[in-house]
């Protein structure tokens, strides 16, 4: 597989030679422009990503956030996701071209602001001592000590069940108190998974530049108003990798008739029309009317319908443009769609 590999877009008319090697070796990494946009690229000599190793697509990802973090330090960059390769120069131009007007509107949001990572962890085994402590789960304790052994086993289930129910209302009184106090300095928010039982809270907060030492500042707060009961972690500042990457997709033709069907849309169609009869189908086979076996179902069919959705709003965008065979999305990333290197890749 040969290309040129792409790391982000920046609001640059100039080519730039950045002086850093790219994930590729020692392949530099340099911008390609097209009118006041650039893409930042290397050139790109290997497999397929979706066939490489995950020792390998760790060393990938970490080669690709160094350049991305890089670049951030004179320009704001609009992420594009991890492992997207285009064939040519000029193709780089088509994409620059295509998405022209999406990626100035992202690049103009995304101007001084930066994703900052939070996580808080516990230590479980003082959590659980104290747990152990509460009256009604010591009292349930003491009867199932007192009991034969062969008539312990449903008191056990149930005491397991009444640690469980605390451990987890406790998690969400710190996770609110957490989340409430940070927001006060930061613009959004995404909540990631959490990685082990040892955390309370993966976050990341999107924040100005300018209230970055607030910020920091009210995590050290954090940090004091509970009394080193919690250990808080922060990556950051990084590029809005959660909250606007760009993701570029070639679907073919039968993709496209695929989700047109499965939309009941005509031959040809507006993002209006998308919009609507997604809204309408969507409604019909939400997973909170189904139960039971029907509840999976909806919820593949739901998920299926989102898809479709988003594939042929991004084409109705490229339609009729240069190239349009690429489908541009700036988006909000899941939890499961990491693109750099996060707590739960550093074993936090």
């Amino acid at each position: 597989m040969y290309g040129k590999y792409i790391y982000g877009i920046i609001d640059s008319s100039n080519e730039i030679d950045f002086n850093i090697s790219g994930l590729n070796g020692p392949s530099p990494v340099y911008s390609i422009a097209h009118e006041d946009l650039s893409c930042v690229v290397s050139n790109y000599l290997g497999q397929e990503f979706s066939s490489i190793s995950k020792e390998e697509v760790v060393r990938c990802l970490l080669a690709h956030q160094v350049v991305v973090e890089h670049v951030m330090r004179e320009h704001a960059v609009l992420p594009v996701k991890f492992g997207t390769v285009l064939t040519t120069s000029d193709e780089v131009r088509s994409l620059l071209s295509q998405g022209y007007s999406q990626f100035v509107d992202a690049l103009a949001w995304i101007q001084d602001k930066v994703e900052i990572e939070v996580a808080a962890t516990w230590d479980k085994k003082q959590i659980l001592q104290e747990i152990r402590a509460e009256p009604e789960i010591f009292c349930a304790a003491k009867a199932i000590a007192s009991r034969p052994e062969q008539q312990t086993l449903q008191g056990q289930i149930q005491l397991g069940q009444m640690v469980k129910a605390s451990i987890d209302k406790r998690r969400q009184s710190y996770w609110e108190r957490m989340i409430n106090f940070l927001m006060s300095v930061a613009i959004d928010v995404q909540h990631n998974a959490l990685v082990s039982d040892e955390m309370v809270m993966n976050v990341a907060f999107l924040v100005d530049k300018s209230c970055q030492e607030e910020f920091d500042s009210c995590v050290k707060q954090l940090d004091d108003l509970f009394c080193n009961q919690i250990n808080f972690r922060i990556i950051g500042p990084l590029p809005p990798y959660t909250f606007a990457t760009v993701e570029v997709s070639r679907p073919s033709p039968e993709k496209i008739e695929e989700a047109r069907q499965l939309l009941h849309l005509g031959k040809t169609f507006s993002g209006l029309e998308i919009r609507k009869a997604y809204r309408h189908l969507a409604a019909e086979s939400h997973p909170d009317y189904r139960a039971g076996d029907e509840l999976e179902l909806a919820k593949v069919q739901f998920g299926k319908l989102h898809q479709a959705s988003e594939l042929l709003s991004a084409y109705c965008q490229g339609h009729g443009q240069i190239d349009a065979n690429l489908l541009i999305n700036i988006r909000r990333l899941r939890n499961e769609e990491v693109q750099h290197l996060s707590f739960a890749e550093i074993g936090v």
